[in-house]
């Protein structure tokens, strides 16, 4: 199996405590670097940390203090969307943004370090 580097660093923005350790417990396993954020908030402190680059962000929409989509919003206004790959994940698919990858929960791993090791 692929093994990342250890500059590709993964954000996953998750609320869900078991959903977020199981996604961040498969990742590490792969040799990846993973940062975790509970909420929108959180992942836009992250991403303004400069010393370490994000590869991808696995993005949850439905969250507490700032959702996935306010979090879209946010880059998108301050011309940032593009800095940072960003996959959603979320129960549901049909009410994610339109041109994003998008992963139905509950998520397949498999499918989804596909598309970590494709994009990283």
């Amino acid at each position: 199996m692929h093994m990342a580097t250890s500059k590709s660093t993964v954000l996953i923005v998750e609320d869900d405590e078991e959903s977020r350790d199981t996604l961040r417990e498969v990742l590490e396993l792969e040799g990846y670097k993973v940062q975790t954020a509970v909420n929108g908030q959180e992942a836009l402190a992250r991403l303004n940390t400069p010393d370490e680059r994000i590869c991808i962000m696995l993005l949850d929409l439905f969250m507490p203090v700032m959702d996935g989509w306010q979090v879209i919003e946010h880059l998108r206004a301050d011309g940032r969307l593009g800095e940072t790959q960003i996959v959603i994940i979320t129960s549901a698919p049909f009410r994610a943004p339109a041109g994003l990858p998008v992963f139905e929960k509950p998520l397949d791993l498999d499918r989804v370090m596909n598309e970590v090791q494709r994009l990283c």
